[in-house]
Order: structure tokens, then C-alpha cells, then sequence
């Protein structure tokens, strides 16, 4: 009677271990083939639990310990465990690099064929072309944010690796320099345009490309293209004050006071913007990055599905059009050399691979 329990005792154990040796092949082939659902984990494993239940009583009454059982009992519990950690892991990864793209974006302000001139708002005629030719050798695709909106709200296509340039304060330089360079390496940009400028010089032929702006009459060729969008930075915002760091609320002043001025400022430059191109302005502009809590709901109030901001980091989108009142981008010193500055984006960039 012994010697058949011992039998017993003995294939079960055998079964069990052949068992568990067959799965485990299986599993290894299975993370070379394609990957496994969380349903179909758990289905392997409740095998393992119904093996032990229907040979419980036999590994008991063979006079195994039941501390023995216990601890394979865990075992089996542990790796369980451990694969659908895995497959959790890797479904995030998955999830994540299929659904989000990473956009970095550009902000160039002044532009000069002066070398002396450079500085941390201005940058070389030469610089910027190198940095165009730097951004079609890497293979990036620019587009507008009107693609960008399009892809957030209607699920429309972004090109691979999507880029995007961005011009600040409306210096008639873009229209001279950059305007012509864009068009030579077929590229696309956003002007961000102050009113109060664009008025100033619409009346005045002053047009020294070091400090001019573009008047109404170069905004609306600018926009009539294909390739340039023209945003709003403000009528007369776009200052620094004792009294109010650009579209910022002021010490001492009440949310309500901010509110109106904010809206009658932005408003102002919305309907010059479409009264001299036609189009409606679908980006706002931080001046200096300055941003106030409750600007958000503001510039939503007045017809903006997105905002620019002055915080240097690629942007990564997952599709949620709140991820649009708050882009990035790097500011282009025209201290540094190409190679410099886009190491700057590319450090982002792994940085948030890891």
C-alpha cells in the first residue's frame, strides 16, 4: 500500500513539473512570436491552480507537508505575478509610442546678416539656413498648427517626425530673410505678429530690416501662402512695465480688472488679423512666456484652440486638445552654433525615452 501511494506520489509530482516545464517552453517562444493578452496569461495560469486543486488531496494524503505545498503554491502565485507585470509594462509602451508624437518646436525672433548683431533673440542669415538645412537632413517634417489642430481635434495624419518654427514679434527680417529661405527648402513657419508694431510701421516707410516690422501689407502676402500662418502676440501687450510684465496681471490688480484688458487687447489684434487677411487667428502668443492662472479659460473665451509658451521642452502629444494651450519651444540664441542648439532638443527628447 506504501509502495502504490509512493507511486502516486511520485507522477503527480512528475506531471506537475512536466507540466510547468512545457509552459514555461511555450512562454519563451511565445515573447519571440507575438505577445500575450492579459486574458490569455491568466488562462494559462488558472490551468496551474485547477492542476493543483484536482491533485491536492493526493499530494496530501501521500504524506507530503503541506508547508511543501504552500511554498510552490507561491511560487506559481509569484510568476503569475510577474507576467502580468510585464504585460502591463509593455502595453503602456506599446500604448504610449503609438499614440504619442513628439513635436518640438522652434522660436526665432530677430534676424540679421550683421554677425555682430547676433544675440540671444537674433540670429545670423547663415545660421538660420544651416539650422534649415540641419532640420531636412534629419528628416523632420514642419508643419503648421493649423495641421497640428487638425490632427488633435479631426484625427487627420501628422507627417513623420513633425517640427515646428515659430517667429516672434512680426520683424520685417522674416519677410526679407527668412520668407525666402522657407520657400527655397520648402518649409512652413508661424509669424506671431504684435498689432501695435504692425500699425506703427503700416504708417511709416521706415523699413531698416535691423529693427522694422512687417506692415498689414506684407501680413497679408505672408498669409496668402501656403506654407505661412500668421498668430496673435498681443496688440500692445508685448512689454515690460513697473507696472505689468506683458499679457501678465498686474500687482495689486483684481482678476475681473485683467480679464477686461486682456480681452480687449487680444480682441483688438483678432479682428485686425481677419479684417487684413480674412483668416481668424487659432493660436495665442504668451509675450515673454508671462502667463497668468485663469488665461487659459480666457483665450479659450475668445475663439483659441492653442497657446505658445516660452518653456523649452519638446512637446509630446497623446490627442487632448488641453495639450495645445500649453506648447513649448526652444528659444534659437544666435550665440550658438547649430550643433549646440539642437543638442539642447535632442537631450529632451531621450530624456523622456527613459
Amino acid at each position: 500500500m506504501n509502495n502504490l501511494k509512493s507511486k502516486k506520489i511520485k507522477k503527480t509530482l512528475s506531471n506537475l513539473t512536466n507540466n510547468n516545464s512545457d509552459r514555461n517552453s511555450q512562454n519563451e517562444r511565445d515573447k519571440f512570436s507575438k505577445p500575450h493578452s492579459q486574458k490569455s496569461i491568466i488562462k494559462d495560469y488558472s490551468g496551474v491552480f485547477r492542476g493543483f486543486k484536482q491533485n491536492y488531496k493526493v499530494l496530501i494524503n501521500g504524506k507530503i507537508p503541506k508547508y511543501t505545498f504552500i511554498i510552490i503554491f507561491i511560487i506559481i502565485c509569484s510568476a503569475f505575478f510577474f507576467n502580468t507585470q510585464i504585460f502591463n509594462k509593455n502595453n503602456i509602451e506599446t500604448f504610449k509610442s503609438e499614440n504619442e508624437i513628439s513635436l518640438p518646436v522652434i522660436m526665432y525672433h530677430n534676424m540679421t546678416k550683421k554677425q555682430n548683431l547676433t544675440d540671444r533673440y537674433c540670429v545670423s542669415v547663415k545660421q538660420f539656413e544651416e539650422d534649415l538645412k540641419y532640420i531636412k537632413e534629419q528628416g523632420y517634417n514642419c508643419v503648421t498648427s493649423s495641421e497640428l489642430i487638425d490632427y488633435v481635434y479631426n484625427g487627420k495624419k501628422l507627417p513623420e517626425k513633425p517640427f515646428m518654427i515659430t517667429f516672434d514679434d512680426g520683424y520685417e527680417s522674416f519677410y526679407t530673410y527668412a520668407y525666402p529661405l522657407l520657400k527655397k527648402y520648402n518649409m512652413k513657419a508661424i509669424m506671431s505678429i504684435v498689432g501695435g508694431y504692425t500699425d506703427l510701421f503700416s504708417d511709416t516707410e521706415d523699413h531698416n530690416v535691423d529693427y522694422s516690422h512687417l506692415n498689414w501689407k506684407q501680413v497679408n502676402e505672408l498669409n496668402n501662402t501656403d506654407f505661412i500662418e500668421i498668430q496673435n502676440h498681443t496688440y500692445n501687450l508685448h512689454e515690460i512695465t513697473s507696472k505689468r510684465k506683458g499679457a501678465a496681471i498686474a500687482k495689486g490688480e483684481s482678476f475681473e480688472s485683467f480679464k477686461n484688458v486682456f480681452k480687449k487687447d487680444v480682441s483688438k489684434l483678432n479682428d485686425l488679423i481677419l479684417n487684413y487677411t480674412g483668416k481668424k487667428a487659432k493660436m495665442f502668443t504668451y509675450p515673454y512666456g508671462n502667463i497668468t492662472e485663469g488665461s487659459i479659460e480666457i483665450i479659450k473665451e475668445l475663439g483659441f484652440l492653442g497657446a505658445f509658451t516660452c518653456t523649452e521642452q519638446v512637446n509630446f502629444i497623446m490627442g487632448a486638445p488641453e495639450e495645445l494651450y500649453s506648447i513649448g519651444r526652444f528659444n534659437r540664441d544666435g550665440r550658438i552654433s547649430t550643433k549646440e542648439f539642437f543638442s539642447k532638443i535632442t537631450k529632451n527628447l531621450e530624456a523622456h525615452k527613459k
